[in-house]
Protein backbone atom coordinates (compact mmCIF):
# COMPACT_ATOMS: atom_id res chain seq x y z
CA UNK A 1 0.00 0.00 0.00
CA UNK A 2 2.83 2.42 0.84
CA UNK A 3 4.38 1.84 -2.58
CA UNK A 4 1.07 2.41 -4.30
CA UNK A 5 0.44 5.68 -2.45
CA UNK A 6 3.95 6.82 -3.32
CA UNK A 7 2.83 7.34 -6.92
CA UNK A 8 1.31 10.81 -7.49
CA UNK A 9 -1.77 9.53 -9.31
CA UNK A 10 -2.72 7.01 -6.64
CA UNK A 11 -2.02 9.47 -3.84
CA UNK A 12 -4.13 12.17 -5.48
CA UNK A 13 -6.95 9.71 -6.08
CA UNK A 14 -6.83 8.60 -2.43
CA UNK A 15 -7.01 12.23 -1.28
CA UNK A 16 -9.97 12.94 -3.55
CA UNK A 17 -11.81 9.84 -2.37
CA UNK A 18 -11.14 10.65 1.30
CA UNK A 19 -12.17 14.30 0.90
CA UNK A 20 -15.33 13.30 -0.98
CA UNK A 21 -16.20 10.76 1.71
CA UNK A 22 -15.82 13.34 4.48
CA UNK A 23 -17.96 15.89 2.63
CA UNK A 24 -20.64 13.26 1.89
CA UNK A 25 -20.75 12.24 5.55
CA UNK A 26 -21.14 15.87 6.63
CA UNK A 27 -23.71 16.89 4.03
CA UNK A 28 -25.78 13.71 3.62
CA UNK A 29 -28.18 14.47 6.49
CA UNK A 30 -28.08 18.27 6.29
CA UNK A 31 -30.70 20.56 4.85
CA UNK A 32 -28.84 22.43 2.12
CA UNK A 33 -31.57 25.08 2.07
CA UNK A 34 -30.93 25.71 5.76
CA UNK A 35 -27.25 26.36 5.02
CA UNK A 36 -28.34 28.80 2.31
CA UNK A 37 -30.62 30.64 4.73
CA UNK A 38 -27.77 31.01 7.22
CA UNK A 39 -25.54 32.47 4.52
CA UNK A 40 -28.31 34.83 3.40
CA UNK A 41 -28.55 36.17 6.94
CA UNK A 42 -24.86 37.05 6.89
CA UNK A 43 -23.23 40.21 5.63
CA UNK A 44 -21.38 40.75 2.38
CA UNK A 45 -19.65 43.77 3.92
CA UNK A 46 -18.12 41.65 6.66
CA UNK A 47 -17.13 39.16 3.96
CA UNK A 48 -15.43 41.90 1.95
CA UNK A 49 -13.57 43.00 5.08
CA UNK A 50 -12.45 39.41 5.67
CA UNK A 51 -11.13 39.17 2.11
CA UNK A 52 -9.23 42.45 2.46
CA UNK A 53 -7.62 41.39 5.74
CA UNK A 54 -6.70 37.96 4.35
CA UNK A 55 -5.11 39.61 1.31
CA UNK A 56 -3.04 41.78 3.64
CA UNK A 57 -1.94 38.68 5.57
CA UNK A 58 -0.75 37.01 2.35
CA UNK A 59 1.32 40.05 1.40
CA UNK A 60 2.86 40.17 4.87
CA UNK A 61 3.77 36.48 4.58
CA UNK A 62 5.52 36.94 1.24
CA UNK A 63 7.31 40.04 2.54
CA UNK A 64 8.56 37.93 5.46
CA UNK A 65 9.94 35.42 2.93
CA UNK A 66 11.85 38.25 1.24
CA UNK A 67 13.17 39.47 4.59
CA UNK A 68 14.37 35.94 5.37
CA UNK A 69 16.82 36.00 2.48
CA UNK A 70 20.39 37.21 3.06
CA UNK A 71 21.72 40.46 1.68
CA UNK A 72 21.82 41.43 -1.12
CA UNK A 73 18.22 40.34 -1.51
CA UNK A 74 16.48 39.75 -4.84
CA UNK A 75 13.85 42.29 -5.94
CA UNK A 76 10.96 42.20 -3.48
CA UNK A 77 8.34 42.12 -6.26
CA UNK A 78 9.87 38.93 -7.67
CA UNK A 79 9.93 37.19 -4.30
CA UNK A 80 6.36 38.22 -3.49
CA UNK A 81 5.20 37.02 -6.91
CA UNK A 82 6.84 33.61 -6.62
CA UNK A 83 5.59 33.29 -3.05
CA UNK A 84 2.03 33.95 -4.21
CA UNK A 85 2.45 31.35 -6.96
CA UNK A 86 3.64 28.81 -4.40
CA UNK A 87 0.72 29.73 -2.14
CA UNK A 88 -1.75 28.93 -4.91
CA UNK A 89 -0.10 25.52 -5.24
CA UNK A 90 -0.44 24.96 -1.49
CA UNK A 91 -4.21 25.22 -1.87
CA UNK A 92 -4.35 22.37 -4.37
CA UNK A 93 -1.64 20.17 -2.88
CA UNK A 94 -1.39 18.74 0.65
CA UNK A 95 1.63 18.85 2.98
CA UNK A 96 2.62 22.41 2.01
CA UNK A 97 4.04 21.14 -1.29
CA UNK A 98 3.99 24.70 -2.61
CA UNK A 99 6.83 25.57 -0.24
CA UNK A 100 9.07 23.19 -2.20
CA UNK A 101 8.03 25.03 -5.35
CA UNK A 102 8.94 28.36 -3.74
CA UNK A 103 12.47 27.06 -3.09
CA UNK A 104 12.76 25.96 -6.73
CA UNK A 105 11.40 29.29 -7.98
CA UNK A 106 13.95 31.23 -5.92
CA UNK A 107 16.76 29.04 -7.23
CA UNK A 108 15.67 29.45 -10.85
CA UNK A 109 14.61 33.10 -10.90
CA UNK A 110 16.69 34.76 -8.20
CA UNK A 111 19.83 32.59 -8.13
CA UNK A 112 19.14 31.81 -4.48
CA UNK A 113 20.87 28.50 -3.66
CA UNK A 114 18.59 25.68 -2.54
CA UNK A 115 20.03 25.60 1.04
CA UNK A 116 19.48 29.36 1.43
CA UNK A 117 15.93 29.13 0.08
CA UNK A 118 15.15 26.11 2.25
CA UNK A 119 16.40 27.89 5.37
CA UNK A 120 14.36 31.00 4.52
CA UNK A 121 11.14 29.05 3.91
CA UNK A 122 11.69 26.83 6.94
CA UNK A 123 12.37 29.59 9.46
CA UNK A 124 9.55 31.75 8.06
CA UNK A 125 7.06 28.88 8.38
CA UNK A 126 8.27 27.83 11.83
CA UNK A 127 7.96 31.31 13.34
CA UNK A 128 4.46 31.65 11.90
CA UNK A 129 3.45 28.26 13.32
CA UNK A 130 5.04 29.00 16.70
CA UNK A 131 3.32 32.38 17.09
CA UNK A 132 -0.03 30.84 16.14
CA UNK A 133 0.56 28.01 18.62
CA UNK A 134 1.16 30.54 21.41
CA UNK A 135 -2.00 32.36 20.34
CA UNK A 136 -3.93 29.09 20.35
CA UNK A 137 -2.72 28.31 23.87
CA UNK A 138 -4.09 31.67 25.01
CA UNK A 139 -7.39 31.00 23.24
CA UNK A 140 -7.61 27.57 24.83
CA UNK A 141 -7.09 29.12 28.25
CA UNK A 142 -9.88 31.61 27.66
CA UNK A 143 -12.21 29.01 26.12
CA UNK A 144 -11.42 26.10 28.42
CA UNK A 145 -15.06 25.04 28.64
CA UNK A 146 -15.38 24.67 24.86
CA UNK A 147 -12.11 22.77 24.60
CA UNK A 148 -13.18 20.46 27.41
CA UNK A 149 -16.35 19.60 25.49
CA UNK A 150 -14.27 18.87 22.38
CA UNK A 151 -11.27 16.95 23.69
CA UNK A 152 -12.05 16.25 27.33
CA UNK A 153 -9.16 17.50 29.43
CA UNK A 154 -7.96 20.68 27.70
CA UNK A 155 -4.63 20.46 29.49
CA UNK A 156 -3.71 17.44 27.33
CA UNK A 157 -4.05 19.49 24.14
CA UNK A 158 -2.09 22.29 25.78
CA UNK A 159 0.73 19.89 26.59
CA UNK A 160 0.83 18.65 23.01
CA UNK A 161 0.94 22.17 21.59
CA UNK A 162 3.51 23.30 24.13
CA UNK A 163 5.57 20.19 23.47
CA UNK A 164 5.51 20.91 19.76
CA UNK A 165 6.77 24.43 20.32
CA UNK A 166 9.56 23.21 22.60
CA UNK A 167 10.54 20.47 20.14
CA UNK A 168 10.69 22.95 17.28
CA UNK A 169 12.81 25.37 19.28
CA UNK A 170 15.04 22.48 20.28
CA UNK A 171 15.59 21.53 16.64
CA UNK A 172 16.51 25.12 15.79
CA UNK A 173 18.93 25.25 18.74
CA UNK A 174 20.64 22.06 17.59
CA UNK A 175 20.88 23.42 14.04
CA UNK A 176 22.37 26.66 15.38
CA UNK A 177 25.14 24.75 17.17
CA UNK A 178 25.82 22.32 14.33
CA UNK A 179 25.75 25.04 11.69
CA UNK A 180 28.33 27.07 13.55
CA UNK A 181 30.63 24.03 13.68
CA UNK A 182 30.09 23.08 10.04
CA UNK A 183 30.36 26.51 8.41
CA UNK A 184 34.12 26.21 7.76
CA UNK A 185 34.15 22.52 6.86
CA UNK A 186 35.15 21.30 3.42
CA UNK A 187 32.26 20.59 1.02
CA UNK A 188 31.02 17.02 1.12
CA UNK A 189 31.40 14.91 -2.01
CA UNK A 190 27.77 13.74 -1.83
CA UNK A 191 25.51 16.47 -3.24
CA UNK A 192 22.47 15.59 -1.10
CA UNK A 193 24.50 15.58 2.11
CA UNK A 194 26.13 18.88 1.13
CA UNK A 195 22.70 20.48 0.54
CA UNK A 196 21.52 19.29 3.96
CA UNK A 197 24.71 20.54 5.61
CA UNK A 198 24.49 23.96 3.95
CA UNK A 199 20.81 24.22 4.90
CA UNK A 200 21.79 23.68 8.54
CA UNK A 201 24.57 26.27 8.18
CA UNK A 202 22.19 28.84 6.67
CA UNK A 203 19.54 28.18 9.32
CA UNK A 204 22.19 28.56 12.01
CA UNK A 205 23.23 31.96 10.73
CA UNK A 206 19.60 33.06 10.74
CA UNK A 207 18.65 31.91 14.24
CA UNK A 208 21.84 33.34 15.75
CA UNK A 209 20.97 36.81 14.47
CA UNK A 210 18.94 38.39 17.29
CA UNK A 211 17.94 41.42 15.21
CA UNK A 212 16.67 39.24 12.40
CA UNK A 213 14.71 37.01 14.76
CA UNK A 214 13.15 40.05 16.41
CA UNK A 215 12.00 41.52 13.09
CA UNK A 216 10.73 38.18 11.80
CA UNK A 217 8.92 37.36 15.04
CA UNK A 218 7.19 40.76 15.07
CA UNK A 219 6.19 40.36 11.41
CA UNK A 220 4.95 36.82 12.09
CA UNK A 221 2.83 38.13 14.96
CA UNK A 222 1.27 40.72 12.64
CA UNK A 223 0.55 38.02 10.07
CA UNK A 224 -1.07 35.70 12.63
CA UNK A 225 -3.27 38.52 13.94
CA UNK A 226 -4.38 39.33 10.40
CA UNK A 227 -5.15 35.69 9.57
CA UNK A 228 -7.16 35.15 12.75
CA UNK A 229 -8.97 38.46 12.18
CA UNK A 230 -9.83 37.44 8.61
CA UNK A 231 -11.41 34.14 9.62
CA UNK A 232 -13.15 35.75 12.60
CA UNK A 233 -14.72 38.28 10.22
CA UNK A 234 -15.65 35.38 7.94
CA UNK A 235 -17.49 33.77 10.84
CA UNK A 236 -19.53 36.94 11.34
CA UNK A 237 -20.09 37.21 7.58
CA UNK A 238 -21.36 33.63 7.35
CA UNK A 239 -24.42 34.39 9.49
CA UNK A 240 -23.54 31.84 12.18
CA UNK A 241 -24.53 32.93 15.69
CA UNK A 242 -21.34 32.59 17.77
CA UNK A 243 -20.68 34.50 20.97
CA UNK A 244 -16.87 34.22 20.71
CA UNK A 245 -15.89 34.32 17.01
CA UNK A 246 -12.15 34.77 17.69
CA UNK A 247 -11.85 31.63 19.83
CA UNK A 248 -14.11 29.58 17.55
CA UNK A 249 -12.40 30.60 14.31
CA UNK A 250 -8.94 30.06 15.85
CA UNK A 251 -9.82 26.50 16.81
CA UNK A 252 -11.24 25.79 13.34
CA UNK A 253 -8.14 27.32 11.76
CA UNK A 254 -5.82 25.19 13.87
CA UNK A 255 -7.57 21.92 13.06
CA UNK A 256 -8.01 22.80 9.37
CA UNK A 257 -4.30 23.65 9.13
CA UNK A 258 -3.39 20.23 10.49
CA UNK A 259 -5.82 18.58 8.09
CA UNK A 260 -4.15 20.34 5.13
CA UNK A 261 -1.10 18.10 5.58
CA UNK A 262 -3.26 15.17 4.46
CA UNK A 263 -6.17 16.68 2.52
CA UNK A 264 -5.88 19.29 -0.26
CA UNK A 265 -7.46 22.52 1.08
CA UNK A 266 -9.25 23.06 -2.24
CA UNK A 267 -11.45 20.03 -1.57
CA UNK A 268 -12.77 21.84 1.56
CA UNK A 269 -13.08 18.62 3.57
CA UNK A 270 -10.67 19.79 6.29
CA UNK A 271 -12.37 23.13 7.04
CA UNK A 272 -15.82 21.51 6.82
CA UNK A 273 -14.90 18.77 9.29
CA UNK A 274 -13.17 21.27 11.61
CA UNK A 275 -16.20 23.59 11.57
CA UNK A 276 -18.62 20.73 12.21
CA UNK A 277 -16.45 19.58 15.13
CA UNK A 278 -15.74 22.95 16.77
CA UNK A 279 -18.68 25.30 16.25
CA UNK A 280 -21.39 23.19 17.95
CA UNK A 281 -19.34 23.57 21.15
CA UNK A 282 -19.97 27.32 20.80
CA UNK A 283 -23.71 26.88 20.35
CA UNK A 284 -23.88 26.76 16.54
CA UNK A 285 -26.16 24.40 14.64
CA UNK A 286 -24.84 22.02 12.02
CA UNK A 287 -26.19 24.30 9.28
CA UNK A 288 -24.38 27.29 10.79
CA UNK A 289 -21.16 25.28 11.07
CA UNK A 290 -21.26 24.28 7.42
CA UNK A 291 -22.22 27.81 6.38
CA UNK A 292 -19.05 28.99 8.08
CA UNK A 293 -17.08 26.27 6.31
CA UNK A 294 -18.27 27.74 3.01
CA UNK A 295 -17.28 31.26 4.11
CA UNK A 296 -13.94 29.92 5.38
CA UNK A 297 -13.24 28.30 2.02
CA UNK A 298 -14.01 31.51 0.12
CA UNK A 299 -11.82 33.68 2.35
CA UNK A 300 -8.97 31.15 2.19
CA UNK A 301 -9.14 30.78 -1.59
CA UNK A 302 -10.25 34.00 -3.27
CA UNK A 303 -7.24 36.20 -2.31
CA UNK A 304 -4.73 33.39 -2.84
CA UNK A 305 -6.16 32.36 -6.20
CA UNK A 306 -6.75 35.90 -7.46
CA UNK A 307 -3.11 36.84 -6.89
CA UNK A 308 -1.51 33.41 -7.09
CA UNK A 309 -2.88 32.01 -10.36
CA UNK A 310 -1.58 34.89 -12.53
CA UNK A 311 1.78 34.60 -10.76
CA UNK A 312 1.80 30.84 -11.32
CA UNK A 313 0.93 31.05 -15.03
CA UNK A 314 3.68 33.63 -15.49
CA UNK A 315 6.10 30.83 -14.59
CA UNK A 316 4.95 28.26 -17.10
Amino acid sequence: MRQILATPTARTLAQIVLSTGILWALLSDVDIDAIGRVLESGSMWWGAAALFVKTSALLVHETRLWLALPMPRPPIRTVISLGLAAGAMNLALPARAGDVAAIAFMDRECNVPVPVGTAAVGVTSFLEAAIFAFFLLAVMGLGAAQWASLVGDASTASWWIGGGIIAGCGVLAVMAVLGRRWQNNQPHTNRIIEIIKQTVVQTSSVVRDARYLGIQTAAAAVQVVLVVAAFSLALIASGASISDPIAASSMVLGIASLASFVLPPTMAAGPAAASALVLPAFGASTSEALAYAAAYWLVAHIPAMTMGIPALFARR
